[in-house]
């Protein structure tokens, strides 16, 4: 942060100097590589996200099924309505 602040200080009070269009070909380089190579990664570039692993806010939270009747449930409410 220090570094990046002491920058652009330095480019504000013209102390620092930038060449614009050496700045515009480092951009359209990067812009071909990544069109060209469909995977590659710049040493500056922002990380991917983290995968989502689970929408619940604990683990020990409850999980949302369409049907959590157990196996004896069922054959009691089958038996219920006539089927066995």
């Amino acid at each position: 942060m220090r570094r990046a602040q002491l920058i652009r200080k330095l480019v504000l009070d013209s102390h620092y100097v930038i060449d614009e269009h050496l700045v515009a070909s480092a951009i359209l380089a990067r812009a071909t590589a990544r069109g060209l190579i469909g995977g590659v990664a710049f040493r500056n570039d922002p990380p991917p996200p983290a995968a989502v692993r689970s929408f619940r806010p604990s683990s020990h939270a409850r999980s949302f099924r369409p049907c959590t009747i157990r196996a004896f449930d069922r054959r009691r409410v089958a038996a219920h309505l006539g089927l066995l």
